[in-house]
């Protein structure tokens, strides 16, 4: 799942801003290029074994390897190289998820506080990343959050495919070419339906595994 889809999870065991932060830091290190930090503070620490155990479940659920299997045979039958497409379904299937989990107020409620919570002078300083770079990486990610507000419910297929791109850059094996883009655009359009109708279930099949 992504960032938010473990929010959505997450506050169903707690609300405390310090659980909820740490189970959305593996995937902000992610997106920073880093390791997930190290931290003594026990709630934060909860709120990260929690986003693991998370994504133990997610990934082996029905739901994902159906929606990453048909995004896959779609995007691979359209010309997306094999790695491409792998990184794309799984990638952008965590991202419309988001999207689809964004009528969740409670959520959203909990995402924010976490994100201004996570400050240098509140919990921002019991979480212990590796070197000042990465913690300035955090805090940029941080502040761009913020400014962009609620996970959007409506995203448009061209920006899910200007963040995959984004993601994938770094990693020649799996990087998107101009084409591949028009065809991740044109993916996110017609799997967005689909993904949605998976979305209630999903959570729900989780939390009852997880809580």
């Amino acid at each position: 799942m992504n960032f938010f889809g473990h929010t959505v999870l997450a506050v169903r065991r707690s609300t405390a801003p310090a659980f909820v932060l740490g189970a959305m830091l593996p995937d902000f290190a992610t997106m920073i290029r880093a390791r997930p930090p190290r931290t003594e503070h026990t709630d934060i620490d909860g709120g990260m074994q929690f986003h693991w155990r998370t994504d133990e479940a997610f990934h082996r659920s029905a739901a994902f390897l159906t929606l990453t299997r048909q995004a896959v045979g779609w995007l691979s039958a359209r010309g997306v190289r094999s790695g491409s497409a792998l990184a794309v379904a799984h990638v952008g299937v965590e991202v419309l998820l988001d999207a689809a989990l964004a009528g969740d107020e409670y959520a959203q409620q909990a995402y924010r506080a976490a994100l201004e919570g996570a400050a240098h002078d509140a919990l921002g300083r019991f979480v212990d990343w590796a070197s000042d770079e990465q913690r300035a990486r955090f805090d940029s990610l941080r502040a761009r959050l913020l400014a962009r507000g609620a996970i959007a419910g409506d995203i448009a297929p061209e920006t899910v495919a200007d963040r995959l791109r984004y993601a994938l850059a770094d990693r020649p094996r799996l990087s998107l070419d101009d084409a591949s883009v028009l065809t991740v655009r044109d993916w996110a359009r017609i799997a967005r339906p689909d993904i949605d109708a998976f979305a209630a279930s999903l959570v729900k099949d989780l939390a009852a595994q997880l809580l």
